[in-house]
C-alpha cells in the first residue's frame, strides 16, 4: 500500500514539535497544541483524556492539523478525519508511540487520536522561491462521501441482507394483496420506510454503543467499522439512529391502520429482521457492559 503522506511532510512533522489540532463544530469546536507521532499513513495525536478536542471528535470526525515554522519557512495544513481513540497505555503500538509523547507525561493520561489526512497544503519559502503543494492524498481520493459513510453504517456489512429482505418482503406482500388494495403505492412507501428506518436505527445505535464500549476498554471495534476508520462519529450515528428508529416505529404504526394491518406489521418485522437485530445488538452491549464492570 503506498504511503498516504509524502516523505517531505513526514520529515517536517517529525522535527516540528507540537502542532495545532482543530476538531468539532459549532459549540463543540475547539483547538489546542498537541504532540504527535507522524507515520506514513496516519498521524497519532496525543490528547489529554478530558480535552475538548475529544468531545468534538465524538460529534464529527472532521479534523485539521496545522504546523507553521517560527521563521515562516513553511506552513503546513492537513485536513482529514480523526477518531476519538483510547489511552496510549492500551494502544497496540504503545512502544512505537511512547518516544513521541510529551516529556514527563503518562501513557494512561493521554489518548492516542489517529488522524488520517485527506487534503494537504504545504507552502515552503526559502527567501527566494516560494513553493506550494496542494491536493488530495491517496486515502483522501479513495474516501467515500460522508453520506455514503452514513449509509454504510446503516446498511453495510451485516445490514445488507435485512435491507434486501425488508424491501422484498413488503413488496411481495402488498403485491399479493392485489391492485385493489387501498392506497397501495402509499402503503408500500410507508412499509419500506418502516423496515429501513428500524434497520438503520438499530444498527446505528448499536454501532455507536459498541464504539463507546471499546473506548472504555471493552467491546470489539470491528463491530463499528466506519467509526474505526474515522468516517463517522458515534455522536452523529446515535442521533441519526434515534431519528431513524423513531421514523420506523411511527411508520410501523401507520401500516397497522391499513386493511390487513396487523399482518402487514408482522411481514415488516419478519422480513426486516428488526427484532433479531435488536436482540443481537442488545446482547452485544450487555456482554460489553459486564466486561467493563469486571474491570
Amino acid at each position: 500500500m503506498p504511503a498516504n503522506l509524502p516523505d517531505r511532510v513526514v520529515r517536517l512533522l517529525s522535527f516540528h514539535g507540537p502542532v495545532e489540532l482543530w476538531t468539532g463544530r459549532g459549540e463543540k469546536a475547539s483547538t489546542a497544541k498537541v504532540h504527535i507521532a507522524p507515520f506514513d499513513n496516519e498521524i497519532i495525536a496525543f490528547v489529554p483524556t478530558r480535552a475538548l478536542q475529544v468531545d468534538g471528535l465524538l460529534q464529527t470526525p472532521k479534523a485539521v492539523l496545522t504546523a507553521r515554522a517560527e521563521d515562516r519557512r513553511y506552513t503546513l495544513r492537513l485536513e482529514g478525519v480523526a477518531m476519538a481513540g483510547r489511552s496510549v497505555a492500551s494502544h497496540p503500538r504503545r512502544a512505537a508511540l511512547e518516544p513521541w509523547m510529551p516529556e514527563g507525561s503518562r501513557p494512561d493520561r493521554l489518548l492516542a487520536i489517529p488522524f488520517v489526512a485527506h487534503e494537504i497544503e504545504l507552502i515552503e519559502d526559502d527567501g527566494q522561491v516560494k513553493n506550494r503543494f496542494a491536493g488530495p492524498t491517496p486515502l483522501g481520493k479513495a474516501a467515500p462521501s460522508h453520506i455514503r459513510s452514513l449509509f454504510m453504517t446503516a446498511y453495510g456489512g451485516g445490514g445488507r441482507l435485512p435491507f434486501i429482505t425488508g424491501l422484498a418482503g413488503v413488496f411481495v406482500w402488498l403485491g399479493y394483496l392485489g391492485s385493489d388494495y387501498p392506497w397501495r403505492p402509499l402503503a408500500l412507501a410507508v412499509g419500506w420506510a418502516s423496515a429501513l428506518g428500524m434497520i438503520a436505527g438499530i444498527r446505528m445505535l448499536g454501532q455507536a454503543a459498541a464504539f463507546l464500549h471499546w473506548r472504555d476498554g471493552n467491546g470489539d471495534l470491528t463491530r463499528a467499522p466506519t467509526m474505526a476508520e474515522g468516517l463517522v462519529a458515534p455522536g452523529e450515528s446515535r442521533m441519526l439512529g434515534f431519528i431513524s428508529l423513531g421514523l420506523g416505529v411511527l411508520c410501523l404504526g401507520l401500516s397497522a391502520l391499513w386493511p390487513r394491518g396487523m399482518a402487514t406489521v408482522a411481514v415488516i418485522l419478519l422480513s426486516s429482521g428488526a427484532p433479531l437485530l435488536a436482540v443481537a445488538w442488545w446482547l452485544h452491549s450487555a456482554v460489553a457492559s459486564r466486561g467493563l464492570e469486571k474491570h
